[in-house]
């Protein structure tokens, strides 16, 4: 039986659970119980290879023995249908991992990224790292692609985030490498470090066949969606150790104190800089028409100076330390990372020299222009639209604000306080405003509960409870009263509001695979439509033209019966018509009264479009 989103969730946690128990009871039979996991991977696509081979020394060995037995093979075509499996067997198995892309840095031209490196990889016994690219994003790691697909034979590609290397200094910025190099080190704990590096390889392994189309990958893809999944749920134990290991490791080729500070900023740098850099800089484009300023090179200036608002980060710093270790991730909670260093939490302080300085060296102002130039040309047009939708919001703005409120209609007054919020101005009062003279707009109720949460203030659950009553809204709803008791330290009502959410997903995903298709086998009912529906509907069709008689039923779901499904069988006037053309000339200009599934009489879904004549209403 399958389980629903919540049901896979607690399964998870409980092989994790379980995991936990017995690594704690007997730690070499939990070790074992890995290692025969991951051997089992390995045995079925190594026993698919030897299958693959013992297919091709059959055929081969088959053809020389007996000219009979290949003229069988032949005559009966099973010679193409080997031939065909040993195909899609090897493409399948011959998957490809793409490596990550980056801006490639040339360990030559930068000698002290090279030279830490090089330390780093003595001290910590690492395997060789063969690309260094830079991201513009903030964080550090090292993707492994295996050269031979599933077989392994890897590429290390250490992965440096540049706004992460301006916001920390040398030493912090080694102590990353050194946690990122330590998952793979040999120094510590080999068979942790090849754990580590199966679990990558699996998961890398499973999303590659997920994404492949021919049926080899599709039917390896359906046990590696169970295996991949299983096997790093029973791993989590010795993977959430292995962060363990690895910030030890970073300390004792650094120190304490820096691992602590290295750490502590990278759990909190990415929020601060989103909110206290990148917004503000965004916002310049509601009234710049084109950036003035140099995205990164204005913020390694923004980094080297004190914080404006002190306080911003101390609340950054506030929120990282009040999560929890749990089971959604093997990193451990910041607080509890924290007091495995035996380090108090402190906030991150300005760098004098930053990474980026010391290791990028006489190329620092060229990467940074380089990665100016690359940011203005990605976001250009995006600019230039913010823009010119920010003048005209404007103007319109304040063409509504200039309006007396009673005199403004529905729309009018959700627009006011939509476009108020957009600005950045305080729109709370606006859609309180626009509530009390539409209670009965759910939409209303979501802002104002996400708004009033936000802000801290429990009165907002009211407001999202009544809009979790509405199908469309459920979900986002459910994902507003989660953060809220997240940042609350509530973990009941979060679990109450997850399971919520998660239902919905199962809910909405039922409701997708309902409207997918239509087959003959559907209940199909009359369509409900009115005479003036139904007459508009035939008045298209004659427009558009090549349609002789067409009748129009409605699928019967059980989700959301309201919003219909219709199917509308078509005869062609033409003796000899083409079935694809018409169908894709209706699919693109026939506008139904909503999801509307089109059939040919006669045509591929002849049985289908049987039952809508008998049960549907002529239109022509």
């Amino acid at each position: 039986m399958a389980r629903n989103t919540t049901q896979q969730r607690e399964h998870i946690q409980a092989l994790i659970r379980r995991a936990e128990v017995l690594g704690e009871a007997h730690p070499a039979a939990y070790r074992q119980r890995i290692l025969l996991l991951a051997m089992l991977g390995y045995g079925v696509l190594f026993g698919i290879l030897f299958l693959l081979l013992a297919l091709i020394a059959g055929s081969v060995w088959a053809a020389m023995a007996s000219s009979a037995l290949l003229i069988l093979l032949i005559k009966k075509k099973l010679i193409f249908v080997l031939g065909y499996l040993v195909y899609a067997i090897g493409r399948a198995l011959w998957v490809k991992i793409e490596p990550p892309q980056g801006y490639a840095l040339k360990l030559r031209s930068h000698p002290e990224l090279a030279a830490v490196l090089h330390e780093l990889g003595q001290q910590l016994g690492s395997p060789k790292i063969h690309r260094v690219i830079l991201t513009d994003e903030f964080n550090a790691g090292i993707s492994q692609t295996p050269r031979l697909g599933v077989f392994g034979w890897h590429r290390n590609t250490l992965i440096l985030g540049l706004q992460l290397l301006l916001a920390m200094s040398p030493e912090q910025a080694k102590a990353v490498l050194a946690h990122e190099l330590g998952h793979l080190s040999g120094n510590h704990s080999r068979f942790a470090a090849w754990i580590y590096r199966v679990r990558q390889t699996w998961y890398r392994v499973m999303q590659a066949f997920d994404a492949a189309e021919n049926w080899g990958s599709r039917l390896l893809a359906r046990f590696f969606d169970w295996y991949a999944p299983h096997f790093n749920a029973y791993s989590f134990t010795l993977a959430r150790a292995n962060e363990y290991a690895a910030d030890a490791l970073s300390a004792q080729v650094t120190s304490r104190e820096a691992a602590a500070a290295a750490l502590v900023t990278s759990h909190i740098g990415a929020n601060f800089l989103d909110r206290a850099y990148w917004r503000p800089f965004l916002a310049r484009a509601n009234v710049e028409a084109q950036p003035a300023g140099k995205p990164f090179q204005d913020m390694a200036l923004f980094l080297l100076a004190p914080a404006a608002d002190p306080r911003s980060v101390q609340e950054e710093l506030g929120k990282a330390l009040g999560i929890e270790t749990g089971y959604a991730d093997t990193h451990p909670a910041l607080q509890d990372r924290l007091k495995a260093l035996g380090i108090a939490p402190t906030p991150p302080q300005p760098v004098r020299h930053s990474a980026a300085q010391s290791w990028l060296g006489k190329r620092y102002e060229a990467v940074l222009a380089d990665f100016d130039q690359a940011w203005l040309q990605r976001n250009s047009e995006a600019w230039a639209e913010r823009f010119r939708d920010s003048e005209e919001i404007r103007a319109r703005l304040a063409e509504l604000n200039a309006k007396p409120a009673d005199q403004l209609s529905q729309a009018e007054c959700w627009q006011r306080a939509a476009w108020s919020e957009q600005r950045g101005e305080d729109a709370l009062p606006l859609y309180l405003a626009y509530a009390t003279a539409y209670p009965d707009d759910p939409d209303a109720d979501l802002v104002i509960g996400r708004l009033l949460l936000e802000r801290g203030a429990p009165a907002g659950l009211n407001h999202i409870e009544r809009a979790a009553q509405h199908f469309n809204l459920t979900l986002a709803a459910c994902n507003a009263a989660y953060a809220y008791f997240l940042r609350t330290a509530d973990p009941a009502q979060a679990e109450v509001w997850l399971r919520r959410g998660e239902a919905q997903i199962d809910l909405e995903y039922a409701a997708r695979q309902e409207r997918a298709a239509v087959n003959p086998k559907d209940e199909l009912i009359d369509s409900g439509l009115s005479p003036e529906s139904l007459a508009q509907l035939a008045l298209q069709l004659e427009n558009l033209g090549g349609v002789k008689h067409a009748w129009i039923c409605r699928k019967a779901v059980k989700i959301e019966p309201e919003h219909g499904v219709y199917v509308l069988a078509f005869k062609a006037k033409s003796w000899f018509p083409s079935e694809a053309k018409l169908v894709t000339k209706l699919v693109e200009n026939f506008s139904g009264p909503g999801l509307t599934f089109i059939v040919m009489q006669g045509g591929k879904t002849g049985k289908l479009a049987k039952r809508v004549i008998k049960t549907g209403q002529q239109l022509l």
